[in-house]
């Protein structure tokens, strides 16, 4: 019979994860990453924990601010910010369940410098913004950007001089 790095069997891991507290569980993942509340329902759901349980112990990790989707928000337009488009940071964001308020905060708070973004990426392209190009190259440089997130009034902004 297989045995995990405790020396338990499946089952005997089984029930000894069941027997584990909710708010045990709940810390224990969140010593590998930050989680929004929408994903730590998610995470406790699936470890079958009762939904009254998992309220209990998502007011507890709220109150303690061990899960704060304000402050998530903006940890996470601090990493992403200056690779990522503000629309996609919203999306993104909206994927993982936080409130649509909280994003608008944080994206007013710590503004994305989507034109930086565009001419960084142009230039690792191999271009100058100011470069000309064939309408059809053009036209695929574009296309890239606006499947990054990109805006079309942003990207021709930063790409007027080169079409």
């Amino acid at each position: 019979m297989k045995r995990n790095n405790q020396g338990q069997t499946g089952v005997e891991e089984k029930r000894s994860r069941k027997t584990r507290s909710v708010r045990d569980c709940a810390l224990s993942l969140l010593e590998r990453s930050d989680k929004t509340a929408q994903e730590m329902r998610q995470k406790l759901k699936e470890r079958e924990y009762q939904q009254e349980e998992i309220e209990e112990t998502l007011d507890f990790l709220e109150e303690y601010h061990y899960v704060d989707d304000q402050e998530y928000v903006r940890k996470y337009i601090r990493s992403y910010g200056a690779r990522k488009s503000a629309r996609r940071i919203r999306a993104e964001l909206e994927k993982r369940g936080v409130a649509a308020e909280f994003i608008e905060a944080g994206l007013a708070e710590i503004p994305v410098d989507e034109e930086e973004q565009i001419a960084a990426w142009i230039r690792k392209k191999g271009y100058e913004t100011d470069q000309q190009l064939e309408p059809e190259e053009y036209r695929k440089l574009t296309a890239a950007l606006a499947r990054r997130g990109y805006s079309f009034e942003m990207i021709r902004k930063v790409t007027a001089q080169m079409y």
